[in-house]
């Protein structure tokens, strides 16, 4: 079998899993124009909006990519009681639909990531959070979700975008959870935390956050390699793979056995949503059967595929095949 239909026969092993989805949802929206002046009060360029578009974020980017996908994603999270949260909440029950457990807080503003666009090229962004922990009341709450599902989910997908859900003690108690019932458990992690999450499955840095947790300044494939083996060791994790952007994706097992592979993109229009895309697709393939060397590979493509897009917008199995097909040899 030639190593193109290699990978298009594992995608077809993707979907029919169920799979928590526990982080920091976010709303985000962007805003699409022309720019043909100049402000008289900065020098900046103003741009007349031709549009809005509202779509999901964060966690909920994850859990939709995972749907998209074929699996049936459970989200845990939290969002502020107020019309951004109403909207968040309205876009994951048409968007991903079935059962979630998302909880409304009072005096806590819904996370949102306002993205300005001219001619499809992101000019500026800025966001609207809180960076405080949640109440321990959500927190339980959570825990006697997840409790109650543990036995019919593949996979929990942890996304700490370090936004106060994902404290130390709700991480440490989902763990627990994930331990007891064998399950698979992949982290997207950020600062905060970073090392709380002893004994996942697969923990995926990028580039910037292995080089601070490590104090390893890296230039080079070889710094990465070392530096993932040093958090490796540490969180006594089974997998490590690192997102290094342009240079694209290196993994490292338990034996510190490292492949990487490229990145594959043709033009990058809009990078926002590539790390989300990347974790889901390791994560249908994982539920799947599939070798975390071959789902490296397939996700590799899907973050090179959506970096050449514009918006938050989720992978599909199809759009995983053609970026195979572009790239991979018959």
């Amino acid at each position: 079998m030639s190593t193109q239909n290699h990978y298009l026969d594992l995608i077809t092993r993707f979907g029919g899993k169920k799979v928590a989805v526990i982080g920091d949802i976010m709303l985000d929206r962007s805003l699409f124009g022309v720019t043909e002046r100049f402000s008289a009060e900065a020098p900046i360029p103003i741009v007349d909006v031709k549009s809005k578009v509202e779509q999901l974020g964060g966690a909920a980017n994850v859990a939709n990519n995972l749907r998209a996908l074929g699996e049936t994603p459970i989200l845990f999270s939290v969002v502020g009681d107020d019309q951004d949260g109403k909207i968040l909440s309205k876009l994951v029950e048409e968007e991903i639909q079935g059962e979630h457990f998302i909880f409304r807080e009072n005096n806590r503003p819904t996370t949102v990531k306002l993205r300005t666009f001219a001619r499809d090229r992101q000019i500026a962004r800025a966001d609207f959070e809180s960076r405080e922990d949640v109440k321990k009341e959500a927190i339980e709450k959570l825990l006697i979700g997840l409790s109650s599902l543990a036995k019919d989910i593949s996979a929990i997908v942890i996304e700490d975008y370090n936004k106060g859900l994902l404290t130390a003690s709700f991480i440490k108690e989902i763990l627990k959870i994930a331990k007891k019932f064998e399950l698979k458990v992949l982290v997207d992690p950020k600062f905060d935390n970073f090392f709380v999450y002893e004994g996942v499955t697969l923990f995926k840095p990028n580039i910037k956050e292995l080089s601070e947790a490590t104090s390893i300044e890296i230039s080079d494939v070889a710094h990465v390699e070392e530096a993932a083996s040093i958090l490796r060791k540490k969180l006594k994790t089974q997998y490590v793979m690192v997102t290094m952007g342009k240079d694209g994706i290196l993994l490292m097992d338990e034996n510190e056995r490292s492949v990487t592979r490229p990145a594959f993109v043709r033009v990058v229009n809009d990078p926002a949503g590539a790390g989300d895309t990347v974790i889901s697709v390791m994560a249908s393939a994982l539920m799947a059967g599939i070798s975390p060397e071959d789902a490296m590979v397939i996700a590799n493509y899907g973050g090179g595929a959506i970096c050449e897009r514009v918006g938050i917008q989720p992978i599909t199995p199809q759009d995983l095949k053609d970026a195979i097909c572009r790239n991979e040899k018959n």
